[in-house]
């Protein structure tokens, strides 16, 4: 609570209603003394800090309790928690954030350790040039062909070489262009399932009963639906950076467990959240399910492409 002096002027400045005491009964902008020490800036940015950086914990861990959240925020409890939209973002904010500011001990990695590998395995090193049969500094097909026209008869490859140069360079575009796709969507979904959020809630809208619940229920329930997802999307990328630290890669079988989890959650959210018999709720679920893994995916094919035309 702020110890600033209250104005002796109970006209608020926000919008003139008269302020019998401290907050204003018509707009709640607090009525004190608006020019104040310097050092008050850092105090009020530390003490918000601190106070919005405990509500988001306890937000977080009730966040992981399936439904509870969402239960809670629409029966009234409000205050206690951070609003479902400030949340969202904030997560996401940090899940865009984070990977740009840890150090790349994969990279670091792969350069102590280049020495060690072969000559075929760094034909695929992407964005790399390479060296086939005395042929120096060939990035891909078109400077193979543009070598093999402009050198002297005697420097050309043979028909043999030439096509196993040409196969070798094939292979190593084909590997950087899946690269380059999977690391595209894995960089874009966060941003292409927020566009597609609305889509979700009117999934979850179209299959339960309109009398009962609002498209503004849905929607709070996705919004923190997703933000447990990517919450939980961020303390895996901090797990594979932590083991990379250590030259380690991360097990398969953690991002297996964690899409199982999402899955868990959704089912066991859904009926907390809907109150149906179980047999109803897992049926309503699968549907759900399957509708959106397959818009989601061709959301994300289509955000992708998007962002490559315009960008």
């Amino acid at each position: 609570m702020s110890h600033s002096q209250v104005r002796k002027d109970k006209r608020c400045l926000n919008c003139g209603h008269f302020v019998a005491e401290r907050f204003c009964p018509e707009c709640g902008q607090e009525n004190v003394e608006t020019r104040r020490h310097f050092h008050y800036l850092f105090v009020h940015f530390w003490a918000d800090f601190i106070h919005y950086d405990g509500l988001f914990w306890k937000t977080v861990k009730s966040l992981y309790v399936p439904a509870k959240l969402t239960k809670e925020y629409l029966a009234g409890k409000r205050k206690s928690r951070v609003n479902p939209v400030q949340l969202y973002i904030f997560i996401s904010f940090v899940v865009f954030f984070v990977p740009h500011i840890l150090p790349d001990f994969d990279e670091h990695s792969e350069k102590h350790g280049a020495q060690k590998e072969s000559s075929e395995e760094n034909f695929f090193s992407p964005n790399d040039t390479i060296s086939l049969f005395g042929l120096k500094n060939i990035r891909n097909i078109e400077d193979l062909d543009s070598l093999q026209q402009t050198l002297p008869k005697e420097e050309r490859l043979s028909i043999y070489e030439y096509i196993v140069s040409k196969r070798i360079l094939a292979l190593k575009q084909k590997k950087n262009q899946k690269e380059g796709i999977s690391e595209a969507l894995m960089h874009n979904f966060p941003k292409a399932i927020f566009f597609y959020m609305p889509v979700f809630a009117f999934w979850l809208w179209l299959f339960h009963s309109k009398k009962k619940w609002l498209y503004f229920d849905h929607g709070i329930y996705t919004l923190h639906y997703f933000s447990f997802i990517l919450f939980t999307i961020l303390l895996y990328i901090i797990v594979n950076w932590l083991l990379a630290l250590f030259h380690t890669e991360t097990p398969d079988i953690i991002a297996i467990a964690m899409f199982a989890y999402f899955i868990y959650y959704f089912f066991h959210s859904h009926r907390r959240m809907y109150l149906e018999t179980k047999v109803v709720s897992r049926l309503i679920c699968t549907a759900l399910f399957f509708i959106n893994t397959i818009f989601i995916f061709i959301f994300l094919i289509l955000y992708v492409i998007a962002v490559a035309l315009f960008h």
